[in-house]
């Protein structure tokens, strides 16, 4: 093999792996610091649309199910910051930040935003407290089932769940929890 076909196989090379990175919907997250401690990374794109039972279906939303709204959301590596969303459930509730440990990695996630009071085990009705520690079977992340949460902070609004699609087109559905501060509507 000579020289210059080393060069080519190598320009072939880094050209492949820019155009990956590129089409990435994470590709913000692979090209700056939070690599190490993104947990995005495990999101579920196809997620279940079951919630729980106790849960209490929204009855005059600020954005009906069915409607289309623009997602605020920070909390996704900035994959929902300005993404169209199609409401696919509405729901009044109490949405909590969390920290965890994540059974795939080890790494502890911090202000895991959102996880509503329906979700976790065994808590009953009353706000939970700042640094009370629960444990969920709530599954939005790969990961997440069957861990401890401590709460971080908490939000009595309506949570929703939505579908999207990402910049490179892969669609999202049933992903849990959008907050009603996170949403704009279109106009």
């Amino acid at each position: 093999m000579t020289k210059k076909d080393m060069m080519i196989i190598m320009a072939l090379f880094i050209g492949f792996f820019v155009f990956y990175v590129f089409q990435n919907p994470h590709y913000r997250v692979l090209t700056g610091e939070e690599i190490v401690m993104n947990h995005h990374l495990d999101m579920i794109y196809h997620g279940s649309s079951e919630v729980p039972r106790e849960l209490k279906a929204a009855e005059d939303p600020t954005y009906p199910v069915g409607s289309n709204a623009i997602s605020r959301a920070d909390h996704m590596s900035g994959m929902m910051d300005g993404v169209e969303v199609t409401i696919v459930g509405a729901y009044e509730t109490t949405a909590y930040a969390t920290t965890y440990t994540s059974t795939n990695t080890g790494i502890t996630i911090e202000e895991h935003k959102w996880i509503v009071q329906e979700e976790f085990l065994d808590v009953g009705e009353g706000k939970l407290e700042k640094g009370t520690k629960v444990h969920t079977n709530a599954e939005h992340m790969k990961g997440m089932k069957d861990t401890i949460h401590n709460i971080d902070y908490s939000l009595s609004t309506t949570v929703y769940m939505v579908n999207f699609n990402l910049p490179n087109g892969r669609k999202v559905t049933n992903h849990k929890w959008v907050v009603e501060e996170e949403l704009e509507s279109l106009e």
